[in-house]
């Protein structure tokens, strides 16, 4: 059974979410149809996107915004 929860509380993201943020980011495009195209191998997939992610989540905070859950389980750029 899938449960819904009403009360995340999105904010704004600081450079001390990165670590978190960008191991969920990475995690979330590890699998499917596009990741396995990508890099098709899971090992160099990881290797390849923790940096992707780094990049693109401090490009985010530094030009745009970067948004995360006060658990830190989601994260949107």
């Amino acid at each position: 059974m899938t449960t819904t929860n009403h009360d995340l509380a999105v904010r704004l993201a600081t450079e001390a979410d990165a670590g978190p943020l960008i191991g969920v980011l990475a995690e979330a495009f590890h699998d499917g149809p596009l990741a396995d195209w990508l890099v098709p191998d899971p090992d160099d997939r990881r290797t390849v996107y923790y940096p992707y992610f780094t990049d693109a989540f401090h490009h985010g905070l530094e030009h745009g915004q970067v948004y995360t859950t006060g658990d830190q389980a989601a994260a949107a750029i």
